[in-house]
């Protein structure tokens, strides 16, 4: 939304919207950290889900989670390792960067896991790094403590390693509230850093949890569940806005310290209390829109991997002789992205999926 946004500003710098481009701006541009933290919490609920569920029905033992894994990574890791490489080839051969061997971190996503990535092949990919050690690490802590304690109430169990895993993250970040290691920038020092973050995600797996082992109780309180995530949602907004909260470091050292320790536990929880009453709704009896809707939902995950990297800097340098032109252009970005991304789900995506389905079936 962000990195859109900003596509838009600059291919729409024209004197008859440049006072509505500079009275949005502020307010439309904050929306990308929010939205990154709704994705966390959406894919904690899913996923989570799915680990709840195996856990709750099987005896856990590695086998289940090496499928987990295999799942997930047949899911991510493929369409992400073909749209890094060429995010390094085009950095490398087609605008002159030298070859780093750290470029390379990235395909195991170490480039942000204690200290910003410094390199910036894949920007964006801070976000993947954050979820896919989440997914690496809970389901290993969750079966080496079956092996350990052997729990007789497996509710009860994972309800306090859920806790465990999400308090030692938060412990993590109010050390380094005290003396950031990255230094005072929230952005790139806290946000995008994995050892900091892997909380986030933990939000919408707590969701799941109550809406798993709890369901009457919540389908009771979803409403004001709800009501209150939005309350809270528009509060938030409010001081991320008028503070800069996500990007700039506060001058009030006591502010500054709370927003380091507490503003991305804040954050999650609030959307996370939306889940229950969303995860309810019907859909929406309009055939084409909803074809639209998922159609948009198959592909978003090739969206995310190209519209930055790859499109955004094909459009941003173009010249623009007139406003009208600058919206075609914007039109027109979103055109391919969205083409591109539908050609990469069809052609790459999906059957590596049906691989993965196949892998399972003959094993």
């Amino acid at each position: 939304m962000a990195h859109s946004y900003c596509l838009l500003q600059r291919l729409t710098n024209a004197p008859v919207l440049i006072k509505y481009v500079n009275l949005f701006e502020r307010y439309i541009i904050n929306l990308g950290p929010i939205g990154v933290e709704l994705f966390f919490v959406l894919s904690g609920f899913l996923i989570g889900g799915i680990l709840i569920k195996i856990f709750d029905n099987t005896d856990f033992t590695f086998a289940e989670v090496r499928q987990f894994w295999v799942r997930r990574w047949f899911r991510t890791l493929p369409n992400y390792w073909l749209i890094l490489t060429l995010n390094i080839i085009i950095l490398v051969f087609l605008r002159g960067n030298s070859l780093d061997a750290n470029q390379f971190t990235g395909y195991i996503f170490l480039q942000n896991f204690i200290h910003p990535d410094v390199l910036h092949v894949f920007p964006e990919g801070w976000s993947l790094s954050i979820e896919e050690w989440f997914y690496l690490t809970l389901p290993v802590i969750m079966y080496l403590s079956t092996l350990v304690i052997k729990p007789a109430n497996k509710q009860e169990f994972l309800i306090r390693l859920f806790l465990c895993y999400l308090s030692l993250f938060l412990v993590i970040r109010i050390f380094n509230a005290f003396n950031p290691i990255n230094g005072i920038d929230p952005d790139e020092g806290i946000r995008k850093i994995v050892v900091f973050r892997l909380d986030a995600v933990m939000y919408g797996v707590l969701a799941a949890y109550f809406n798993y082992y709890h369901r009457p109780i919540m389908d009771g309180i979803k409403k004001k569940l709800f009501i209150i995530s939005l309350l809270g949602s528009f509060i938030l907004y409010f001081f991320i806005v008028k503070y800069e909260l996500a990007f700039r470091a506060q001058l009030n050292p006591f502010f500054r310290f709370v927003c380091n320790a507490f503003l991305y536990m804040i954050i999650p929880l609030i959307f996370s209390l939306s889940l229950p009453y969303a995860a309810g709704t019907k859909e929406w009896s309009n055939k084409l829109f909803m074809a639209i809707v998922k159609h948009i939902s198959k592909i978003s995950y090739s969206i995310y991997l190209v519209h930055f990297s790859l499109f955004i800097p094909l459009f941003i340098n173009l010249s623009v002789k007139s406003t009208s032109i600058g919206i075609a252009q914007y039109l027109i970005y979103w055109i391919v992205v969205i083409g591109f991304s539908s050609l990469l789900y069809r052609f790459f995506e999906y059957p590596v999926m049906k691989l993965r389905d196949r892998w399972k079936t003959q094993e």
